[in-house]
């Protein structure tokens, strides 16, 4: 199951690499720091799917709630099943997906997301202040 809090609507669902985890926890953590006080966190396979739970259904839950897809695309995860998978469910859930992109270009982005806007790794600040701009947006609709 999904971990959730009530007051915490937005999640973003980080896809990666296990080679590129490192890179991924930091994205997380950054994340988190920048945005706890809009109610918002990211789920992170190793660290949100418990021991004995099934890692197919906690991705598929957590990929059909999420409001956010957020897809690390490096050497190490362009051609990864299990990202292509994950890419695929989000883009049929018609979530807002964004590329991070390291050491890849736009043209070796999968067809599926190759018209989206993809950011540089090294300006991860610029997808942090989007996703504030994105909040308070979402927090705004709440009302």
């Amino acid at each position: 199951m999904p971990r959730r809090n009530r007051n915490k609507s937005y999640t973003i669902f980080i896809s990666h690499s296990t080679k590129d985890r490192w890179i991924a926890r930091q994205m997380s953590r950054l994340i988190e720091e920048k945005v706890s006080k809009y109610y918002a966190r990211t789920f992170l396979d190793e660290r949100d799917i418990a021991g004995g739970e099934s890692i197919n259904d906690t991705i598929k839950e957590n990929l059909r709630s999420c409001d956010e897809f957020l897809i690390l695309l490096t050497k190490n995860s362009i051609d990864r099943p299990w990202v292509l998978i994950e890419l695929g469910g989000a883009w049929f859930g018609n979530k807002v997906i964004v590329p991070i992109i390291d050491k890849i270009t736009p043209e070796e982005m999968p067809d599926v997301i190759a018209q989206n806007k993809a950011i540089e790794l090294n300006d991860f600040d610029n997808y942090l202040k989007e996703l504030i701009l994105r909040l308070r947006k979402h927090k705004g609709n709440r009302k």
